[in-house]
């Protein structure tokens, strides 16, 4: 029997990135890259461009339809968001969710959106010795929990099993429900699906260790920004007044209970335009 990072690796029902979405990968990758240069790779996919300019277009970034090809959209999205939304839209189609009823695509982006927005939001506010680079937090965020979605793809048996037990027992992790069920986690599957993808190490860091606010490996600062926000997101969506508290990890980056609670504030405010940018994800 094959260990599990090779059912993941190999599994033939995972596909391997079509020459299309490495262009677009690299693309957003290249820091060097113009904006038309960007959106010339990005008319090859003409899903993600319409996406783009869709986003580009609503409530969330208050354009309103005056935003009519791509390189206005880069614009007015920035080139970082371009990249991160491009990249997340590419990787998003590989995936099938529907054959797993308890898992909501919907809620999954959700949170990824806003764990991308908050994380966008604390990075600057970080101290300078520590603060992690601009270009990176988006992505992270948008994609840190990228293994759900690789494990619901492949095994949507096993994960219905996993997601039910969990709506049950919501006081377990979810990473004990889904190694009940798998025998390994989602975060161990990110890590798989991101080195076979070949995606950047600090990412696969992320992937990793986010929710391990004790983590002082390479990248921390990251890996730590990520995880906050990924907590303090889903804690928004499920409409909690307080936000969690971590004494200590603000402490390492230089952050006050201030400005996480303003932070908070701005994006409980723009929660229904985040359900706006996240269905750019999750519609089929």
């Amino acid at each position: 029997m094959r260990p599990p990072r090779q059912k993941i690796q190999q599994q033939k029902a995972l596909p391997t990135l079509a020459p299309a979405v490495e262009r677009i990968l690299a693309a957003c990758e290249d820091r060097e890259i113009s904006q038309a240069k960007l959106a010339e790779v990005l008319a090859e996919a003409p899903t993600i461009a319409a996406r783009l300019l869709g986003l580009a277009n609503s409530a969330f970034f208050g354009q309103a339809g005056r935003v009519h090809s791509l390189q206005h959209a880069i614009t007015v999205l920035g080139m970082v968001t371009v990249r991160s939304v491009a990249a997340g839209l590419a990787l998003a189609g590989n995936f099938e969710t529907q054959r797993c009823p308890a898992f909501s695509a919907e809620r999954y982006w959700l949170s990824a959106v806003l764990t991308a927005s908050c994380a966008q939001a604390i990075a600057p506010q970080v101290a300078a010795g520590v603060r992690p680079p601009a270009d990176s937090v988006y992505l992270a965020g948008l994609l840190h929990n990228i293994g759900l979605l690789a494990l619901v793809h492949l095994y949507p048996q096993e994960m219905q099993q996993a997601l039910t037990a969990y709506a049950a027992k919501p006081q377990r992790n979810l990473g004990e429900h889904i190694r009940d069920a798998l025998s390994l986690d989602h975060y161990q599957a990110g890590v798989w699906l991101g080195t076979k993808w070949h995606f950047p190490r600090e990412l696969l860091l992320v992937m990793e260790h986010h929710y391990d606010l004790t983590y002082r490996g390479d990248h921390w600062p990251l890996v730590l920004v990520t995880g906050l926000a990924a907590r303090w997101a889903n804690q928004i969506i499920d409409g909690e007044a307080s936000l969690f508290e971590a004494p200590e990890a603000l402490s390492l980056l230089g952050l006050s209970p201030t400005v996480i609670a303003e932070i908070g504030q701005r994006l409980r405010a723009r929660l229904d335009e985040a359900r706006s940018l996240a269905a750019a994800f999750s519609s089929p």
